[in-house]
């Protein structure tokens, strides 16, 4: 082998070298780019498996907010069919959405009737123009109006026909804009009864009118006559007691005692006719001043059966009828006295509570029984005979005439044996 050839195979050497090494750098080279692929791939697949978890998330929250509103959609469907009074949804500009079964039976139409219908419609004619100017007024500032308020409005029918209605306004805010609710109630029967009421209520007036005025007129024209018998009475007793016996004076003296019973009670009849007629003339009254001048007045039935009336606590001023209320207590303390077989013990106390002073006349008497405590303030109720306690059985209906009239209340707690506690309020302030 001469030099020529050695030298060529060995360059061929260098150059089959040098080509091996650039085919493994290029297979490395390769390799490398398909791992970078791969984990690219990879990684593209992960944010593609991520992207479609997230979106599979917001669907099922989306399945759920559409489920969400369909459920509310039906239960507010189903809460206005069950409601029991009519209910129409009108949006911005009065037109009408939505209406209940109830308003198809109130106004008589159907619904496809009145549905995009103006909401004015179901108005008559004569309210419809000033309609639409509060519609727009209501819009721009809503908010909910109670039933009842307002002035009297009515509804009109399909067929023409008018109705008296209460109407309950609510907004509602909705994606495109206000919308308003209506709940119209049907308040005829409801007026029918109160025009019979109050028809009632004014013949039953007049009818206690008539009476209170035939009591005050008979009443007077009993009188004379009464104090004539009693004045003969006396006579006869003066100048023939010597030509009287024994039971011929009980007999005249029964005739006194008897025409002092009915004065007595015209005198009560009349009280109640006065209050009925009159009322109650209210100025502030110190109560302090009044029981002080009531047992002044009762101070000889206090002395002869030796009485203790004590005020237990401060007596407030009241704004009430001084007249009235001074012959609650003048009766409620006698009553105290009277009906009593011990030495008479009476506690007057007083407390406020909310907007009323609660009043209480408490005593050791004879009590009454719990079936009575109700029937003894009616009209010449007693529960004793003359001949055991005097007295008309006026008193406590008078009372409570009086107490209710000046806007308060009067009940009675007792025992038999026990003694009573008449209790009554009074209102607070002027009213």
């Amino acid at each position: 082998m001469n030099s020529y050839e050695t030298r060529t195979k060995s360059e061929l050497i260098k150059i089959i070298r040098s080509l091996e090494k650039k085919q493994g750098k290029t297979a490395e080279q390769r390799k490398d780019k398909t791992a970078r692929r791969e984990r690219a791939d990879e990684a593209f697949e992960v944010r593609v498996q991520e992207r479609t978890a997230e979106l599979e998330t917001i669907n099922q929250a989306l399945r759920k907010e559409m489920a969400a509103r369909q459920r509310a959609e039906e239960q507010f469907r189903e809460m206005i069919e069950s409601a029991p009074d009519a209910i129409v949804i009108v949006n911005g500009q009065g037109k009408i959405l939505r209406v209940n079964g109830e308003t198809m039976k109130m106004f008589g139409y159907q619904r496809e009737e009145i549905v995009q219908q103006s909401v004015e419609v179901l108005l008559p004619d004569r309210y419809r123009g000033g309609h639409i100017g509060h519609r727009d007024a209501y819009v721009v500032h809503p908010q909910t109006r109670p039933m009842g308020v307002g002035p009297d409005l009515f509804g009109l029918r399909k067929d023409g026909s008018e109705f008296p209605v209460e109407i309950r306004l609510s907004p509602m805010k909705t994606d495109e804009g206000i919308l308003v609710i209506s709940v119209i109630r049907d308040i005829t029967e409801r007026r029918a009864v109160e025009d019979t009421l109050r028809l009632q209520k004014k013949l039953l007036e007049e009818k206690v009118r008539e009476m209170d005025d035939f009591v005050h007129v008979v009443s007077h024209d009993l009188k004379e006559p009464l104090r004539g018998i009693d004045a003969y009475a006396g006579f006869i007793l003066e100048d023939y007691a010597d030509r009287l016996d024994d039971e011929g004076k009980r007999y005249l003296n029964a005739l006194r005692t008897s025409a002092l019973r009915m004065n007595h009670l015209i005198r009560d009849l009349l009280t109640l006719a006065s209050i009925s007629r009159k009322g109650s003339t209210r100025a502030s009254v110190n109560l302090k001043e009044v029981v002080a001048e009531v047992k002044h007045d009762l101070d000889f039935a206090i002395q002869q059966k030796g009485a203790k009336i004590r005020v237990i606590s401060k007596l407030p001023v009241v704004y009430c009828d001084p007249t009235q209320i001074r012959e609650v207590f003048k009766n409620l303390l006698s009553n105290a006295i009277k009906f009593n077989e011990r030495t008479p013990v009476v506690e007057i106390a007083a407390r406020e509570e909310g907007e009323f002073h609660y009043f209480s006349i408490k005593d050791n008497g004879i009590g009454i029984e719990s079936r009575y405590t109700e029937q003894i303030f009616g009209l010449f109720e007693r529960l004793h005979n003359q001949e055991d306690f005097e007295g008309t059985g006026a008193g406590l209906a008078i009372c409570k005439k009086m107490v209710e009239g000046n806007g308060g209340t009067i009940w009675v707690e007792s025992q038999p044996g026990e003694g009573s506690t008449f209790f009554f309020t009074l209102p607070k302030g002027e009213r």
